[in-house]
Formats: structure tokens, sequence, C-alpha cells
């Protein structure tokens, strides 16, 4: 089994219709429904902002998908505090600014105890460091 975490703007994608990279996902869609997902509840809650949640058609598919086998919500207490300061010094001292979301989603890349075999993002400049590092594809 294939194992692949998934960043906001795949969720966005699929379930809003009005989002720019609509066109773009529709491939990666259909690779999703092959894998186990790996999901992290910060990417949860940007995905559930106000635009999503006032399309109800949106809210349900999105809802009716989440209900799939095949998908772990993974617990993000352990990454927290350390994503938190990865966020401030890589936008204050490396000058590589990045949100405490992809921090998180860089720690989870990194960590060698979760089974990643992809990383389906829009965001590929964000992460091929860590998953060539750590040979994961992206998506």
């Amino acid at each position: 089994m294939e194992y692949t975490l998934v960043d906001t703007g795949i969720w966005i994608a699929m379930f809003d219709p009005r989002d720019q990279h609509r066109t773009r996902v529709d491939e990666i869609a259909e690779y999703l429904d092959l894998c186990h997902l790996i999901l992290l509840w910060p990417t949860l809650y940007e995905t559930l902002r106000t635009r999503l949640t006032r399309n109800r058609n949106a809210l349900q598919s999105f809802e009716a998908y989440l209900k799939r086998p095949r998908i772990s919500f993974l617990d993000d207490e352990p990454y927290r505090e350390t994503a938190i300061d990865l966020c401030f010094s890589s936008g204050l001292q490396a000058n590589r600014p990045l949100s405490m979301v992809d921090c998180l989603l860089r720690l989870v890349l990194d960590d060698t105890n979760v089974k990643v075999n992809y990383l389906a993002t829009f965001n590929y400049s964000d992460f091929i460091d860590i998953c060539q590092k750590r040979q994961i594809e992206i998506m």
C-alpha cells in the first residue's frame, strides 16, 4: 500500500469549483483513490474555511470523501512546538517564509517513523529538499 500525505491545496482544488488549480487536480485525485491517505488536522482546518463551508455541495462531497476507507488522521501534537519555531526561524532568519502548516508537513515528511511514499501538493519548491532526502515522490 502506498501512503500519501496530502497538502491543503489539493483538497481545496478537489472540492472548491472556483479554485485556480481545479483543472490540474483531476489526475492527482484519481491517484489518491488508490492510496492510503495521511491527513493532518491543520490541513483540514485550512480546507474547511468559510468559502468552502458556504458551498453545500462541496462540503457534502468533502465530508463523504473523508469517510472513505484508507484514510488516517495523524496526531500532529508531537510536531507542534517545533513547527511554530521553524515557522518563525524560516521566515525571520533563513529568509524562507513557510506557513506553520507547511512547517508541520515538512516535519512529518522528515520523520522516519511515519511511512510516506508520496506528497500531494502544488507547492513543489517548499518540499522538494525534504522529499529528495527521504525519497518521497511529489505528485
